[in-house]
């Protein structure tokens, strides 16, 4: 006798795609069919924990009444093909929702889902096939695999492309290949040692010598990404999901981390379908949850807090995704809906560390405020200051500013995720660092931050940084969010330039008492790739040079951060 939860479990079925590659997938039936399927597509094993990530256990999809499609993409697992990351995810996503909807025990409606690689994988599904995928729910899922995934600002995120490359797509590469288990294992020991030493073939190692290394080996695709460097090389047009918002008439329950570097991409992602998306339904049906977490968001609370980095954000920080996320395919594909799932935006208000909804995202009532930065006593006020003054520093590619937190990927204990004391950051020769009066009075900043700096160099190509800084009482500074503006050879003009840091996105609280902090420099190492000072390529630079850079602040040049300051209600 069939029990009601019993479900049905079916190993590398095959999917076959339009140019006759057959891709494998395990299927989850439910008792009750035909159902509404799920799909899932990654590059990191189907069968695995980072191949499901943070997304939905299937079992428990499928005991929900759901049919669950967790599939191996082109040459990853036991699918067929070469494995080229994001090439064919637009058309392979399409066969497959598209399979998925025609087979018998499929009700007619196809959510996609996942986290990371396979929250992409969603959008570029749904280009080509929204006439047959109801809904999806892409976790940390970009919008450009240029800019916000392998670049920010120009910049190379060296860091995350080589250990997520080396890491987690690296052992698909090596399970693929001809190696005995033994050598399997030692040549992946041997991948691991080659990222720990990053900075040391860093030291103008000549780029064509890293094929050779356990790097070109095993991730050759992370020097192609190093060598098309710019947002207009023909090699990152096709990849772009930004380009296709008008194509995408689905409804997403769009879900990131303020700590995890794809939240720019996820919250553009957003943004872009409630404007773009073809139709009204499509627009209306966006949904967006923003936690205080890194890029894995956590499954349970310890000792009843969430915690990331140094911060301790309390019990109310946890997020039962998984359930969020049954609950939105329920209510856009179950053949009787629950009701709709919570407000449009809910947002995790730092600093406070609630939770709180909202209509919209950005926040219509938030006003752009300018912060001026003043070198005469390295202060931060809200008025600019008449006189002009400069702030100056050394850069040194060979003794860059270490990664200490923030919204990156940089799989490496020794570079944590998230907000991080930045203990004596400050007090190095080449971070400039400014401080506001103590404030009387709470400030909420929610929305995009940017700083807006006039700049020379004597280099004719370098990088300036930003990092925001919430200063407490006490003198200790944690990070709130921060970026980089790489300025290529021929971007600089005679005497001051303007230069915009894009900072990302935040909702914290400046809490009476505080003050609020930036930190100006020109490094944030291994994050990023490391500017030449030259005018070469940072990933061809044969040499790197010291540069001085100096910042305008005050009179006809003020530099400033730009915050979206919330009125007090």
């Amino acid at each position: 006798m069939t029990q009601p939860n019993e479900i049905k479990v079916e190993l590398d079925i095959d999917i076959p795609m339009a140019d006759g590659t057959i891709l494998r997938a395990d299927l989850y039936l439910p008792a009750k069919r035909p159902a509404p399927v799920l799909v899932s597509r990654t590059p990191y094993m189907k069968g695995s924990i980072p191949g499901l990530m943070a997304a939905v256990n299937p079992v428990a999809a499928a005991r929900k009444g759901f049919a669950v499609i967790i599939q191996d993409v082109r040459g990853r697992g036991a699918s067929e093909g070469d494995f080229t990351p994001f090439v064919n995810e637009a058309e392979d996503g399409a066969d497959t929702a598209r399979w998925a909807a025609r087979q018998e025990w499929c009700n007619g409606k196809v959510g996609l889902f996942g986290s990371s690689y396979m929250g992409a994988t969603q959008l570029q599904a749904a280009i080509g096939a929204s006439d047959v995928v109801a809904a999806m729910a892409p976790i940390q899922a970009v919008s450009d695999y240029y800019e916000g995934r392998s670049y920010r600002g120009g910049a190379f995120e060296l860091g995350a492309v080589t250990s997520i490359s080396m890491w987690n797509l690296g052992a698909g590469t090596l399970l693929r290949s001809k190696l005995d288990s033994r050598t399997l294992r030692q040549r992946f020991g041997e991948s691991r040692r080659a990222l720990a030493d990053l900075a040391k073939f860093l030291k103008v190692t000549p780029f064509e010598t890293l094929r050779e290394t356990e790097l070109g080996k095993i991730a050759p695709f992370v020097l192609t990404w190093w060598e098309n460097d710019r947002a207009d090389d023909p090699y990152w047009t096709p990849l772009r999901i930004s380009n296709h918002y008008n194509e995408i008439d689905v409804p997403g329950l769009h879900i990131t981390s303020w700590f995890d570097q794809f939240h720019v991409g996820a919250m553009r992602n957003f943004e872009g379908l409630r404007a773009k998306a073809p139709s009204e339904a499509a627009r209306e049906g966006q949904r967006l949850v923003v936690g205080p977490w890194a890029h894995y968001p956590p499954k349970s609370t310890v000792m009843g807090a969430v915690r990331v980095g140094d911060i301790d954000f309390g019990l109310d920080a946890f997020a039962d995704l998984e359930s969020q996320q049954l609950t939105w395919f329920k209510h856009m594909l179950a053949d009787e809906p629950a009701p709709p799932p919570g407000s449009r935006v809910r947002l995790f208000v730092m600093g406070r560390n609630v939770w709180r909804d909202e209509a919209e995202w950005p926040l219509a009532r938030a006003r752009e405020t300018a912060l001026y930065l003043d070198a005469g006593d390295a202060s931060l006020a809200w008025d600019k200051a008449e006189q002009a003054s400069e702030a100056a520093f050394t850069f040194d590619p060979d003794n860059p500013v270490p990664t200490r937190g923030g919204a990156h990927l940089v799989l490496d204990s020794a570079f944590p995720q998230g907000p991080l004391l930045q203990g004596d950051l400050k007090d190095r020769a080449d971070v400039v660092a400014f401080r506001s009066t103590v404030l009387d009075e709470d400030l909420e900043v929610t929305g995009w931050v940017n700083a807006e700096l006039w700049v020379k160099s004597s280099a004719p190509a370098t990088d300036f940084t930003a990092k925001l800084i919430d200063v407490w009482p006490d003198g200790s500074e944690f990070n709130v969010c921060d970026g980089i503006r790489r300025i290529r050879a021929g971007e600089f003009v005679d005497g001051w330039t303007r230069i915009e840091v894009e900072l990302g996105a935040t909702s914290q609280v400046f809490l009476k008492g505080h003050r609020i902090g930036v930190h100006i420099s020109s490094s944030n190492f291994p994050r990023f790739d490391i500017a030449s000072n030259t005018a070469e390529p940072a990933f061809r630079a044969q040499t790197r040079v010291p540069a001085e850079q100096r910042i305008a602040c005050g009179g006809a040049f003020a530099s400033r951060l730009l915050l979206p300051v919330i009125p007090a209600a």
